[in-house]
């Protein structure tokens, strides 16, 4: 039996208990008699399919003045009768031997905070001598802490909807001046999100400004040099997966963390995070190449779905198709249905694999228990999530709106050519995510704003494209500045020059502004040109020679068809086939700096 006191009864009052709090239900609104049918229970239904859970009873509620005589024995309390926002913590207490100080619980990893769901489950246990879900752990100021936990609970709940504001703008401004910091801008977030948690900052406008200062600053810092973003994605990867196993309540109780606050999800990786998280990954698989994408999907993984960690079987199959996606577009080759079907049974038996293994070495979460009952609970917990993501997606009209919204920006972006192999491999991974997740608006309103970083990031990817973006700045600023003054209108007067000034190739012009430095070497378009993506350009007469063409129309043709020739080691599919829309004139440039590199 559950024992239901009123709130007003002083529940430190009797005998040593252990004391908690307890999350009433799962979504924006709970009733009264959606926590009755929970608590009777031990289930919990979402407030968008109803609140009000059925099934088998597993505890009665006893109403009235309880006998303190009885132990073991459950008091809660209750909220009046009616629906409420769910932002209301309510207090449980246990009575009974080994129960003194603070209740804990592995449903939800933070210290004091039960879940409504594990209450029933608990007293059926003690009465039965078993062990319960719910324990306890000492405390002598546990009353204290409940209360300082339950008002960091309310502010985080308060700062989340602007802390999520604060980053999209965030991103946006990065997107539009600096594109490598802005994909890496997410994992920045994040990470100044777990910073404030350690720091236990929780007023509103140190909140907002440090999220929006360390996030610029971390992304920034990220994409210093672009040889350095795999190494910074894996370190900050190395380092979520401690925080997320060592110290669970830091992640639980950040303004990007879990939600524990509305009772949908206590710790690992939600699927706000999870969306913010992949524009970072991708971007450090692509720029590291095939020899780091293994690594990397490896540690993905562990950070994701280990239960120890993410605990978040949908962002692993998520995750696992972004980079397959991306391993096939790194290879050169096509999104034909076939090879996205292999790919995908590919994914999902790695997953398997990775959920058994887990379980198999002591792992315990939602994820290893559904994939552990068998493909009934695996499939049914899919249609459920499918079910409560139409509801959610749907139950305002504003948010009919913003889904919408960005599937019509998904869909533009991903109908823009050229490919970009990171925007392919996201585009599935959002499609994935609208499957096995259940936050929709989320997951397309986050995933429409990185699609539209990578974009961006693809279409200059730290080449010399942005630093001619600069200098254009810079030239236009000082022409401005010699503009002004007291002068006014000066007049140029011819000077005599001694020597003579050496013209600059105009193609190398086309060269910086087109990008080609970032995937190519040429010694004779400055330090800049040092990509190893393509092949050396100082070699080109050594492949004309090889290919047994005129070095003129060698490179020409190589220009506007790259897959006419190619090198050997390196595939096809990589180079862009866009130049071939350069105006004559410019492409004819571009071919005699690059077989005339003086003249």
């Amino acid at each position: 039996m559950i024992y239901v006191v009123s709130a007003s009864i002083p529940l430190g009052s009797r005998g040593l208990p252990a004391f908690g709090l307890y999350v009433p239900g799962a979504g924006g609104t709970v009733s009264r008699a959606g926590m009755i049918a929970a608590l009777r229970r031990g289930k919990v239904e979402n407030a968008n399919l109803g609140g009000k859970p059925h099934g088998t009873i597993l505890a009665d509620l006893v109403f009235g003045t309880p006998d303190p005589t009885v132990q073991p024995a459950v008091y809660v309390t209750l909220p009046p009768p009616g629906e409420h926002p769910n932002t209301t913590r309510y207090s449980v207490m246990i009575i009974g031997e080994g129960y003194h100080g603070i209740l804990s619980s592995d449903s939800t990893r933070i210290t004091g905070l039960v879940s409504i769901a594990d209450i029933a489950p608990t007293a059926v246990a003690l009465q039965n001598g078993r062990p319960p879900p719910i324990r306890s752990k000492p405390d002598r100021n546990a009353l204290e802490h409940l209360h300082e936990l339950d008002v960091r609970l309310t502010r985080v709940h308060r700062d989340r909807g602007w802390v999520i504001v604060t980053v999209v703008f965030t991103i946006l401004a990065l997107t539009a001046f600096a594109p490598t910091a802005a994909v890496l801008a997410g994992a920045a977030a994040v990470a100044a999100s777990l910073l404030l948690s350690w720091a236990g900052a929780t007023r509103f406008g140190l909140v907002i400004a440090a999220m929006a200062a360390i996030t610029i600053a971390g992304a920034i810092a990220a994409s210093w040099r672009r040889s350095i973003v795999p190494l910074a994605v894996s370190a900050f990867l190395a380092a979520f997966t401690i925080v997320l196993a060592v110290d669970p309540e830091l992640n639980s109780l950040a303004v990007l963390g879990a939600r524990p606050d509305g009772g949908g999800r206590f710790y690992g990786m939600v699927n706000q995070v999870e969306t913010l998280l992949l524009p970072p990954v991708l971007v450090a698989a692509a720029i590291g190449g095939l020899r780091w994408l293994v690594p990397l999907a490896a540690l993905t993984l562990v950070t994701v779905g280990w239960s120890k960690a993410g605990a978040d079987g949908g962002g692993v199959l998520v995750f696992g198709t972004a980079l397959a996606v991306l391993a096939l577009r790194l290879r050169g080759l096509a999104l034909t249905p076939r090879r996205l079907i292999l790919a995908g049974t590919a994914v999902v038996v790695v997953a398997l694999v990775f959920v058994g293994l887990d379980a198999a070495l002591g792992g315990s979460s939602h994820v290893t228990r559904a994939v552990g009952t068998g493909p009934g609970s695996l499939l049914g917990d899919i249609g459920h999530r499918l079910h409560l993501s139409w509801a959610s997606a749907t139950d305002r009209w504003y948010r009919i709106a913003i889904f919408l919204g960005c599937l019509a920006a998904l869909v533009l972006m991903g109908t823009m050519r050229p490919r970009r192999a990171t925007v392919d491999a996201l585009l599935v991974a959002l499609a994935v995510s609208l499957l096995v997740n259940d936050t929709p608006v989320d997951v397309i309103g986050l995933g429409a704003l990185g699609c539209a970083a990578l974009l961006r990031w693809e279409s200059v990817d730290s080449r010399p494209m942005r630093r001619g973006v600069i200098t254009a700045a810079c030239v236009v600023a000082v022409l401005a500045l010699a503009g002004c003054g007291k002068e006014g209108v000066v007049t140029a007067h011819p000077q005599t020059v001694i020597g003579t000034v050496k013209a600059e190739a105009p193609g190398k012009a086309i060269f910086v502004n087109q990008g080609c430095g970032a995937c190519h070497t040429y010694k004779p378009a400055g330090a800049d040109a040092n990509g190893q993506i393509g092949p050396d350009l100082d070699k080109l007469p050594d492949y004309a020679k090889t290919a047994k063409q005129p070095l003129a129309t060698f490179v020409h043709d190589s220009i506007v068809d790259p897959d006419k020739y190619v090198e050997k080691g390196f595939p096809k599919g990589v180079m862009p086939k866009s130049y071939k829309s350069i105006p004559a004139a410019d492409l004819t440039a571009l071919v005699d700096f690059l077989t005339k590199p003086q003249g």
